[in-house]
This record gives structure tokens, C-alpha cells and sequence, in this order.
């Protein structure tokens, strides 16, 4: 059934501090002597999310990020004079589900914006929905590089704020490459655009750091089932049963599938992550729903992790987001998707409009300021933000006011250092870079200038 969630945000005190940043960064519109707000008339803002199924832990707080920015919206103002309503309908990490959501939202819901799903494979079978209707699509959680690049994918209306998979992959390659004694890898992904995407760039970018570094699965074997894999016997076997044995385990896989192959592989022995150590990609949700349980040592990657990226606003952020949500704490995604709201309605009130043309016009090529502690730009060629990742090392808690691993050895990498090349993005929307001319194969490291 479709869950259709158009419900007002109770204020909470921190909103007062919030809202005054929320003016500075997107502008206001005029209220009457009265103090209430006049406005044009009221538009959803779509967001097609797993409120259920595999991406569930992650989609429960892009929800409340979405609603509580529309709020503080509204109590700014609005969008350019308009009173927005946040439009949230669950797919259950689905993507024919996701496609029915995204039609429902543009066609019968008549959205003014999108914010976009959690997977990679959804965004791009819903992307070609969105563009052939001129819907802007903020991308804050899938990733894919593709999705910006790949020739049949190509969206003027797409926009993404989100490290990119090449950002990531490439970012895990580098660190992979330079630790101490590591030689041996094991290849653990989902087996979808995102993971095939994300871990080709950690290969490649692995293969220049350290040549002499050797995967000890077969690439058919890299690839788990996706979207969901609730057991992990034959996977975890197959690592301890490797030879070579890893000297550390790559690995992107998230929400349910993370949480569910830690767990398993804890209880077949206690020891498995201190003999196998594991670099991955995770999230405050993912460190939050194991707490105590999450393995120490872990060399993790993160997107927006709140506790790495201290500064005012996200400050004034995290007590607004704590304050409405009983307590909790905003996961990175909380983090990124309240940032593509503002940043969508920042370019609507430059634009004076909702109209996704306009508006786009002060997308592409203009500067936002986020909750990251640092202001991004949204490139022409590519509308790729030029946005950071984080990565360290999984940290007791014991002493922390968190009641889950935070990282130590943190590095906060910037966005112009991992952003990809725009040469390459040139050869890859040019269609350079495919197996046999198909789109659908479209790889950076089989462009011209990563082979050369």
C-alpha cells in the first residue's frame, strides 16, 4: 500500500536558532503586520523512500530530514512565496515501486521538486521519468556516477550533493592502498549498479596506489545478492575458508545486509573482525543500530557523519533534529537530505520561481553553504557537488556521550580532491568509456585518459 505522509512538524525550542540560519541561507518572504505568513498557495516537495524493505534504516531518517526542512521553511517564508508540504511515499527499496512513486508524485501530486531515493538503481530507472517531465531531482543518498555521466542516463534535471561513487570508491582505494601490511583483499558488494560502480573504482584506483595488492576471490564472486541478503554462511565461509587469507575485507554493502552479515559473522566467531579486519562503507544509522555490537577497528568511509564535522549551524541542527525526534541523532543522510532541500529552495528563491528551468539555472554553477561546515558548488559539466567524505578508524565508546562507535583517526577529505576529473567526465558522457558501444557499460576506467 502506498503511505502517503503529509504531516506538520511540532516545533520544539531549538527551532527558533534554526530558523533564523534557515533565512540567512535561503531567503524569506514577507510577512503581513500580523506576523503571519501570506502565501502564494501550497506545492509538494516529492520524496520517493524505503519506509520499509532493505533500506528502511536509512530511509526513516531521510524522512524526518525532509519534513522537519520543509517546516523551517515554511516558518521562514516558504519558496519562492509558496508554502511547501513534504510528499513522502514508501517503496520498500523497490524499484518497479519506485517508479509507480515517482509518476504518482509528478503526475497526480504535481511535485514542484523531488528529493531522491536511496539506491542507485532506483534513481536511475526513475531519473528518465523525472527528466521527461522537468522535475528537478535532488540526489542526497544514491550515488552512482553513472547517474551523471553514463549517455542514456544524462539528466538536466538531476543534481546530486552526494559524494559520488567515484568520489567514494576511489577515496577506499586510496586508503586501502596505503595501509601497512595489507595485501590480501576479499571483495564483498551488492550486486546492482551501486555496488558494481563503487567497487570497480576501488579496484582501479587500488591497482595504482598498490600494485602489488592482490584480490583473492574471483571477480565472480564478488557480487552478493541484492536488494536483500539475510544470510551470509556462504560468504563468511568462504573468507575464512580463503587461501590466501585476507588480510582485510572491501566491502559497501549497507542497512539491513550490513547489519545482518556483522551480526552473523560475530556469532560464528567472536574474532572475526579482529581477524579479518574490514573496510567499508557506513553511516551513523549503521554504527547507531549495532551501538556497543559494532566492531572497533573498522576502516570506515562516511558521507556526513555529524560527529567528525563540528561547527554552529550543524550544532544548531543537531539540537533541532534531537528536540523533534525524541532524542535521536541525525544520521549522515539526515544530514545530506535537509541540506538538498535548502539547497533546492535557495536556488527556487534566486529564481523568484518554482519552474524546474529557472530554477536549475541557479543550481548548476552556484555556491550553497551546507550543515558540512563548508560551502559546495554544483559544477556545470556534470552537476556534481564538490562535497567531502570522512573516513576512520571504529572507536571505543566507552567515555563518549554517544551510545555508538564514533571514529578516530579521522580525516575529513575535501571535495576538490576526490571530485573526478572533468576530463573524465567528458569522455564518459561522450561515450568513451563503454564495453562495445553500450551506455548501459559505461566505466571510467575504461576511458582514454584513467588508461593512459
Amino acid at each position: 500500500m502506498v503511505s502517503l505522509v503529509r504531516t506538520p512538524i511540532r516545533w520544539a525550542t531549538a527551532a527558533a536558532m534554526l530558523a533564523l540560519l534557515v533565512v540567512a541561507a535561503c531567503g524569506g518572504t514577507s510577512s503581513s503586520s500580523s506576523g503571519a505568513t501570506s502565501f502564494k498557495g501550497t506545492r509538494n516537495l516529492g520524496l520517493d523512500i524505503a519506509i520499509t524493505g532493505q533500506s528502511a534504516l536509512y530511509g526513516h531518517a531521510i524522512s524526518q530530514a525532509v519534513k522537519l526542512a520543509v517546516a523551517d521553511l515554511n516558518s521562514s517564508g516558504g519558496v519562492a512565496g509558496y508554502k511547501m508540504q513534504a510528499d513522502i511515499l514508501d517503496d520498500g527499496t523497490d524499484v518497479n515501486k519506485s517508479v509507480e512513486n515517482t509518476r504518482q508524485l509528478i503526475l497526480q501530486d504535481n511535485v514542484a521538486a523531488l528529493i531522491g531515493p536511496v539506491t542507485s538503481a532506483q534513481c536511475a530507472a526513475t531519473s528518465p521519468i523525472a527528466k521527461q517531465n522537468k522535475v528537478i531531482t535532488m540526489a542526497a543518498t544514491c550515488n552512482s556516477y553513472q547517474l551523471t555521466t553514463e549517455p542514456d542516463l544524462l539528466n538536466p534535471y538531476w543534481v546530486s550533493i552526494v559524494p559520488n561513487t567515484y568520489m567514494e570508491g576511489t577515496s577506499a582505494g586510496t586508503l586501502v592502498g596505503k595501509l601497512p601490511s595489507v595485501k590480501n583483499i576479499f571483495i564483498v558488494s551488492p550486486n546492482y549498479l551501486f555496488g558494481r560502480s563503487e567497487t570497480n573504482a576501488f579496484v582501479a584506483e587500488l591497482k595504482k596506489v598498490n600494485p602489488s595488492a592482490n584480490i583473492v576471490n574471483p571477480q565472480s564472486t564478488w557480487y552478493v545478492p541484492y536488494p536483500t541478503n539475510p544470510r551470509w554462511d556462504s560468504t563468511i565461509a568462504a573468507i575464512q575458508a580463503s587461501n590466501p587469507k585476507p588480510d582485510l575485507i572491501y566491502s559497501n554493502i549497507f542497512a539491513a545486509d550490513q547489519d545482518n552479515f556483522i551480526k552473523q559473522a560475530l556469532a560464528v566467531d567472536p574474532n572475526f573482525f579482529k581477524t579479518y579486519p574490514m573496510t567499508t562503507l557506513s553511516s551513523v544509522d549503521d554504527l547507531n543500530s549495532l551501538g556497543s555490537s559494532y566492531p572497533l577497528g573498522m576502516h570506515l568511509y562516511m558521507r556526513a557523519p555529524f560527529f567528525a564535522l563540528t561547527n554552529a549551524k550543524l550544532t544548531a541542527y543537531i539540537n533541532h533534529y534531537r528536540a523533534t525526534y525524541n532524542g535521536e541523532y541525525p544520521s549522515d543522510w539526515a544530514v545530506m537530505d535537509y541540506d538538498a532541500v535548502m539547497t533546492w529552495a535557495k536556488a527556487a528563491n534566486a529564481a523568484g520561481s518554482l519552474d524546474s528551468d529557472k530554477v536549475v539555472k541557479q543550481l548548476a554553477g552556484h555556491t550553497f553553504p551546507s550543515l558540512r561546515g563548508y560551502n559546495f558548488t554544483i559544477r556545470t559539466q556534470d552537476q556534481q557537488a564538490n562535497v567531502g567524505e570522512t573516513i576512520g578508524t571504529t572507536s571505543d565508546v566507552t567515555g563518549t556521550k554517544y551510545p555508538f562507535p564514533t571514529l578516530s583517526g579521522i580525516t575529513n577529505l575535501k571535495g576538490d580532491d576526490i571530485i573526478m576529473p572533468l576530463t573524465l567526465v567528458r569522455e564518459l558522457q561522450a561515450g568513451q568509456c563503454e564495453q562495445g558501444g553500450k551506455a548501459s557499460t559505461t566505466d571510467f576506467a575504461l576511458c582514454p585518459s584513467w588508461k593512459s
